[in-house]
């Protein structure tokens, strides 16, 4: 199968790439691939370890978690431009802490997270760029799970809505 090349102008057009100058967005095309993916397709399992960080370029992919008594709970889906697996740059976070699957056909881009890591602590200014959108995901994410702790345990007898 034919990989499709990562290109600036496809980085450039992201929210969280549009403000690297082309330096930065070489580097980051340089560590990318473009992976497809099909409906209900496991990107990654919770507990998997880091890989790649990833954006939805097409599609859509529930964040979802197993509840024990309640089974699989989707916390968010995540939408095109939108970043997935934010623990992939995270070193106090090792293995993911939730389980990504497609409900779309679709593709993403995906970030060799070591060498994004390693390129962020040789380049501050790249780091900087790249972990202040991602520390805005992480609290996007953070709301999410709470507010879906709040539904649960406000009305404990009801289903989980994806259980």
């Amino acid at each position: 199968m034919a990989t499709e090349p990562v290109t600036a102008g496809m980085l450039c057009s992201l929210p969280i790439f549009s403000d690297l100058d082309d330096q930065h967005v070489g580097v980051i095309a340089g560590v990318s691939t473009i992976r497809p993916m099909q409906d209900d397709e496991v990107v990654f399992r919770e507990g998997d370890p880091r890989d790649c960080l990833y954006i939805v370029l097409e599609g859509r992919v529930a964040l979802e978690m197993n509840v024990p008594g309640r089974g699989r709970l989707r916390i968010l889906t995540v939408e095109p431009q939108e970043v997935l697996g934010w623990s992939g740059v995270a070193e106090a976070a090792p293995r993911r802490t939730m389980t990504a699957r497609a409900v779309a056909d679709g593709k993403l881009l995906a970030i060799d997270s070591g060498k994004l890591r390693a390129a962020c602590e040789a380049d501050p200014a790249l780091g900087y760029a790249v972990m202040h959108h991602v520390v805005n995901v992480i609290a996007g994410r953070l709301l999410a799970t709470r507010l879906q702790l709040l539904d649960m345990f406000s009305n404990p007898s009801s289903e989980a809505p994806h259980g």
